[in-house]
């Protein structure tokens, strides 16, 4: 029983992770998983930029478009009741 409770102290003790290589795996963390989230967010925004670009270029084609039809159906409104009056 007395080697069977060695083994297992030995085991855990084997295990236990010192401040030191929390330290270290803290700072790998910062360094190296932070760095690569802050680029890829540095990517993600540009890629929202130019999103954002095409779609108001989209917008305002589609909003040219709408007022171009309004302009045309208040013209052909206005040329009926023209007609109607002459």
């Amino acid at each position: 029983m007395q080697t069977k409770i060695k083994r297992h102290t030995r085991n855990v003790m084997a295990k236990r992770i010192t401040t030191q290589e929390l330290h270290k795996e803290i700072e790998q963390i910062k360094n190296n998983h932070l760095a690569h989230i802050e680029k890829s967010m540095g990517i993600l925004e540009e890629d929202v930029k130019d999103n954002r670009k095409y779609f108001e270029t989209r917008l305002d084609r589609l909003d040219n478009r709408i007022w171009g039809l309004v302009l045309l159906t208040i013209s052909t409104l206005a040329a009926t009741v023209a007609g109607m009056m002459l």
